[in-house]
């Protein structure tokens, strides 16, 4: 059973509209311990009340950076042994928070108490819980947006459940998660949380229908923050809690929840916790699967969009190749029958210049011939005196004497004479 302190029913929210502000009737701005303003009231929890306050001790800073939160103690327990038990937790939670270092948990600024009141000023996150968001919207979250918060809680839960000492959050609720102005989760509310010893036994602090069986009789251990996870899966799914102390089924309330998505929430929310995922990383894996198998089987319409203009560019972009290997392929068979013209005219007039040549040759032999026959002519009449002295002298006929005459082959091999 949970403690009294942390029970709706003892729980009355009228106390918190009467809490005055420290100094008994003084009204907003004032001062915390010479440096912090409180300025306003953001609200209150079974813990304590809420003030959006600034850090006067940083004025170089901009008005954003200079935010922060106070969160103040309540002090009208019935019971003194319930205000101890507050005082605790209380105190726990700032020393939780000053040994943490992630981007993911909320940052602890001070602690310090004041008239006889305890303050824990911590980092503002400008956003909304998860719980907010999905009243708000009056309809569950796409699994895509489910599946990325997810992932971060994750690495929050392995980065506490590995450090020295390992530390439970044991409060892993859609209320406790904040998501800020660039969609990054912050874990907040540390009240509950503290460090893991296997030895001690866990004190009795549950949220109903986030918080697995063990954590009823105080035993939690790393797998139950799983468990709580696979519940809050489900709320962000479904816009339902899930119910107490029973495996979480999303997709009985939401059938376009995934059937890989369903079976992770089943094992993460098993009453066993042998049977659940044994740490946050496993569960990690699993979700990472998840989005890689989403991603290749539901694309995003951006993601269409994106690749039809893709393919539509390089149809374009093809067509326009194509386009000019035609025009260089006519290009280039215009060139060749340009160059075989040119080619095949410079074949006849180099045959036209070898015909000439030829006939010049010819010429010139016949030139040739010309003049020598014109020397032999020449020579012929010199010799007529000769002849006719042969004749004179008795020959009986000049042409067998030509024929034998071997200087008459020499002078004349043509037989002109």
């Amino acid at each position: 059973m949970a403690d009294p302190f942390y029970s709706s029913e003892n729980f009355d929210p009228q106390f918190f509209d009467q809490v005055q502000a420290p100094g008994e009737g003084e009204a907003f701005p004032y001062v915390l311990n010479r440096r912090w303003e409180v300025r306003s009231k953001l609200g209150q929890g079974g813990m304590g009340t809420v003030f959006m306050a600034r850090d006067l001790n940083l004025p170089n800073l901009s008005e954003q950076k200079r935010s922060c939160v106070v969160k103040q103690l309540r002090d009208d327990f019935f019971r003194e042994e319930d205000k101890e038990k507050a005082l605790q937790f209380f105190i726990r939670e700032a020393q939780v928070l000053a040994s943490l270092s992630h981007p993911n948990i909320v940052r602890v600024l001070d602690f310090f108490t004041q008239n006889e009141r305890s303050f824990l000023v911590m980092e503002y996150v400008e956003g909304q819980n998860l719980h907010e968001m999905v009243v708000k919207r009056q309809e569950p979250f796409p699994e895509e947006t489910v599946l990325e918060w997810a992932l971060q809680v994750c690495d929050v839960l392995h980065y506490l459940h590995t450090h020295n000492p390992p530390v439970i959050y044991r409060d892993l609720k859609p209320s406790n998660i904040m998501i800020d102005v660039g969609d990054q989760v912050k874990l907040v509310d540390f009240g509950i949380a503290r460090p893991f010893e296997e030895t001690e036994d866990n004190t009795h602090v549950v949220s109903q229908g986030y918080s697995p069986p063990e954590q009823y009789w105080g035993a939690a251990d790393p797998r139950s923050d799983i468990y709580a996870l696979g519940c809050t899966l489900h709320f962000l799914l479904t816009g339902q809690d899930p119910a107490a102390l029973s495996v979480a089924i999303p997709r009985d309330i939401n059938p376009d929840v995934s059937d890989h998505m369903d079976q992770i929430v089943q094992r993460a929310t098993q009453q066993d916790v042998w049977s659940r995922y044994q740490s946050a990383l496993e569960m990690k894996d699993e979700l990472t699967y998840r989005r890689a198998d989403t991603v290749a089987a539901k694309p995003r319409p951006l993601l269409i969009a994106c690749v039809f203009i893709v393919l539509a560019g390089l149809f374009l972009g093809g067509l326009k190749v194509l386009a000019v290997l035609h025009e260089q392929t006519q290009t280039s068979q215009k060139n060749v029958t340009e160059y075989s013209a040119e080619r095949e005219a410079l074949e006849a007039d180099r045959r036209k210049i070898e015909a000439e040549k030829e006939e010049l040759k010819k010429v010139k032999m016949l030139y040739q011939s010309s003049i020598k026959g014109i020397g032999q002519t020449q020579d012929s009449k010199t010799a007529a005196p000769e002849v006719e002295t042969s004749k004179k002298i008795g020959t009986q006929s000049a042409f067998p004497a030509f024929q034998d005459s071997d200087e008459l082959s020499i002078t004349d091999p043509d037989g002109l004479k």
